[in-house]
């Protein structure tokens, strides 16, 4: 079954008819109109095994089914809000390009949009992978070095010697560990709307947006992180919230200097259209999507880099080292 890590009311906003959406794909360096249907998903990414929501069920007492998160989480809570919220920014934007009262977002709305961005991002297959596979070897690790001590400690070589596999249902597991552990998300979220969001505005609807769709930009190299790296010194979020409307989020740490703009609405020039345009490009997995059929800086990129495209991905994978060596 197709399930949609980027939601389609976010992939809609970038479509002309609601039903297609301009995609570039770096795989094939072609450009086509893709179905909403077909982009952005993967087979069974949400759905839970029936074994998990058996033993959820008795030994829990949860009334979950196998499509919980896809339908019960996301398709009922989470994406009607953030479409409702996205709609709202909209109606903000407009009056403020026209010239209308210029208001601000306050706090507890720019902690609700904080909130789905954090969402967006963590719920990412990419951001899951790399957590489960995190988690699977740290704990590999520990039932290693458990069998060893067994093994000294009783003169048993044949406990180093157990074949113990870690296992896991995965989709619960990625869920628990980010997008659906509420006290780590909304501290996430708190974090992110102490920063300072500049709202970039294209009155050309310009704006590409990708199955990677929030790309983080370290201003300062080295620096720890948090949140799978969505929150770190010196960091700027960047995420096209439609065609016509880009936010960047500042670390306010190292952006003093932009503490006045937090919460603007800016007009874009062309370079900071090719600023997000380029990002969104490179932190693609696979697929660009347009307003327009306009991919031009795309192979502006591709033809000078001696027809590579470049692709970037957040540094994600823990380095476990364990008494008996690295996992």
């Amino acid at each position: 079954m197709k399930q949609h890590f980027v939601p389609r009311c976010y992939l809609k906003r970038f479509s002309d008819n609601e039903k297609y959406i301009y995609t570039y794909d770096k795989t094939t360096s072609k450009s086509y109109n893709a179905s909403l249907m077909s982009v952005c998903c993967e087979d069974d990414m949400y759905s839970l095994s029936d074994e998990y929501v058996r033993k959820t069920k008795e030994e829990e007492g949860q009334d979950i089914n196998n499509l919980s998160i896809e339908k019960e989480h996301f398709a009922q809570c989470v994406e009607p809000m953030y479409a409702q919220l996205l709609g709202y920014i909209d109606e903000i934007k407009d009056d403020w390009v026209a010239g209308k009262e210029k208001y601000r977002l306050c706090y507890n709305e720019k902690l609700e949009l904080a909130l789905h961005i954090a969402t967006q991002y963590l719920r990412h297959p990419l951001i899951g992978e790399a957590e489960v596979d995190n988690y699977i070897r740290f704990e590999q690790a520990s039932v290693d070095m458990f069998k060893h001590i067994l093994a000294k400690q009783t003169g048993n070589d044949g406990f180093d010697q157990l074949k113990i596999k870690v296992e896991c249902e995965k989709p619960a597991l990625h869920a628990m560990m980010t997008y659906m552990d509420y006290d780590e998300l909304m501290k996430c979220a708190d974090l992110l709307a102490k920063d300072i969001f500049v709202f970039w505005v294209s009155e050309g609807n310009d704006f590409y947006t990708s199955d990677f769709p929030i790309c983080v930009q370290p201003h300062v190299k080295d620096v720890a992180y948090s949140y799978c790296g969505l929150v770190q010194y010196g960091g700027e979020i960047m995420m096209s919230l439609s065609p016509s409307l880009a936010v960047s989020i500042y670390d306010r740490d190292y952006f003093k200097d932009k503490e006045n703009m937090d919460l603007c609405f800016v007009i874009a020039d062309d370079k900071e259209f090719r600023r997000h345009n380029y990002m969104n490009y490179f932190y693609a997995q696979r697929h660009v999507f347009g307003y327009k059929n306009d991919f031009s800086l795309i192979d502006f990129v591709y033809q000078t880099n001696g027809g590579k495209h470049v692709f970037m991905t957040p540094h994600l994978q823990a380095e476990v080292v364990g008494g008996l060596g690295k996992y």
